[in-house]
């Protein structure tokens, strides 16, 4: 079965599409799997073919680029209507990107430079009327639709969108018997359950391959959930994972099984899911509800765990997830990692110490040491990983277009408060070195960040239903 998808491209210069465009014969493997059913950067398709389609029955919608005009918003709001997924596709449509410092003018001050300044222009030009009425200020697309997936990248290379669309696709289940748990089939003359290991069998549907069950590993939830669970192994499964913390190598496995098991988890750390609830558990704990139910070994006790709804499913199948996700937030052994590009950078260094800031242009950078140590910006140690460390591999200091870190709330407050507290340069000439701070540190993520722009005046805000 084909997924059906859409693309649209809001205020942008359609870089993100030239990416996809560019994975070249990777794309093709891809394609098959899709029926692209709205693509206007492609194929010529018309608004009102998107809006005569039934709400919700587009599979994914991938949305490029910035809100910069009204018609910008309610294409935006068409989309959510019509997809069940929205991807916000690249860094634009996550957090603004260059186009986003707009913000830093008033809509009056940004039409004079445009149109009327005779700097720029001939005496007399003024606005075109045809054009579409202009926001005041760029609002982040996440508040005016609910997005479901951030693909950030400026643009994202072609491996993460290829990486993206084949975690959507997902496996094949035809191959897959979901009216059995792996419980029914199970070989072993004793149950790893019995033997206090983690087994996820009970809730887990049978596949064709089990042979590394036979060998003694467990069921990690590899076909994911069953139509019939083995509620009394379920039983077993919930007392493991609420009977102490767990160890590093069980973190693991409750990890992997989680991933396989749940709709939407998927193991790309440049991804930024509403729907992955594993990371969340340490990077948003406060996103989750708890409640109580009945300790396992334990009936006349009460804990509590994580809720998390499974529709369709029996209770024990919610209360598996969220006694697992609550193990994941409260141990010491669960730390998803902040991975930055200095993590993959191959002349990354600990201990980062700016002796002077030079220009980019300045001096001959040695390819083979730290750009940041030599006294280039480089953005890699506060900036999310995905990108393949492109610029700092060509010798070029990482701009920041992946946006923050998982560790860091503010990108542009982070890094001027890093740089120069790294550099052992007088105040004043490093005062004097970042002529344009909100320029360089927002560049990317102005509309995201805390002080978004020069006035408050919300005027395109959604339910984000």
């Amino acid at each position: 079965m084909t997924l059906k998808v859409a693309f649209m491209q809001l205020g942008s210069c359609w870089g993100c599409h030239m990416s996809l465009l560019n994975s070249h014969l990777t794309f093709p493997m891809v394609l098959p799997e899709l029926e692209v059913v709205y693509w206007p950067a492609v194929v010529d398709f018309k608004t009102s073919d998107l809006e005569a389609r039934e709400n919700g029955s587009v599979d994914v919608g991938f949305i490029e680029g910035h809100i910069r005009s009204h018609h910008d918003a309610e294409m935006a709001k068409l989309m959510r209507e019509k997809c069940k997924i929205i991807v916000a596709y690249g860094t634009c449509a996550v957090y603004g990107s260059i186009a986003g410092m707009a913000n830093l003018f008033t809509l009056e001050e940004l039409v004079s430079r445009k149109f009327e300044d005779g700097g720029f222009n001939e005496e007399g030009t003024k606005m075109p009327t045809d054009a579409p009425e202009i926001v005041k200020h760029i609002p982040l697309l996440s508040d005016v639709i609910k997005v479901d997936i951030n693909l950030v990248g400026c643009p994202p290379v072609p491996g993460n969108i290829i990486g993206l669309i084949s975690a959507v696709i997902g496996k094949p289940d035809t191959k897959v018997d979901k009216t059995k748990s792996v419980c029914e089939v199970c070989s072993l003359k004793k149950c790893l359950l019995e033997e206090k290991k983690i087994c996820f069998g009970p809730i887990t549907a049978v596949g064709e391959d089990l042979s590394m069950l036979a060998k003694g590993y467990p069921i990690l939830g590899d076909y994911g959930l069953t139509d019939k669970i083995d509620a009394k192994r379920a039983e077993k499964l919930l007392e493991k994972l609420t009977a102490q913390p767990l160890s590093q190598k069980e973190v693991n496995e409750t990890v992997e099984a989680l991933l396989l098991l749940l709709s939407g988890a998927v193991p790309l750390s440049y991804l930024d899911l509403g729907l992955d609830p594993i990371r969340q558990t340490k990077l948003r704990p406060d996103s989750y509800e708890s409640k109580q139910i009945k300790h396992p070994s334990n009936p006349e006790k009460m804990m509590d765990i994580l809720k998390y709804p499974m529709e369709g499913y029996p209770e024990i199948v919610s209360n598996i997830i969220g006694a697992a996700l609550a193990e994941l937030k409260d141990n010491a052994n669960y730390q998803p990692r902040a991975k930055t590009v200095c993590s993959s950078c191959p002349n990354n260094v600990e201990d980062k110490r700016v002796p002077k800031y030079k220009r980019d242009y300045e001096g001959f950078s040695d390819p083979n040491k730290c750009l940041l140590v030599q006294g280039y910006v480089c953005m890699g140690p506060i900036t999310k990983a995905g990108c393949g460390t492109l610029c700092p591999r060509a010798n070029s200091p990482c701009l920041g277009c992946y946006g923050p870190s998982d560790d860091v709330t503010d990108f542009g407050a982070r890094a001027a408060g890093l740089f120069p507290a790294i550099c052992d340069d007088t105040p004043e000439n490093v005062e004097k070195f970042f002529k344009d701070p909100s320029g360089l540190f927002y560049r990317f993520t102005t509309v995201a960040g805390r002080l978004n722009h020069k006035l408050h005046e919300p005027e395109v805000g959604g339910d984000k239903k």
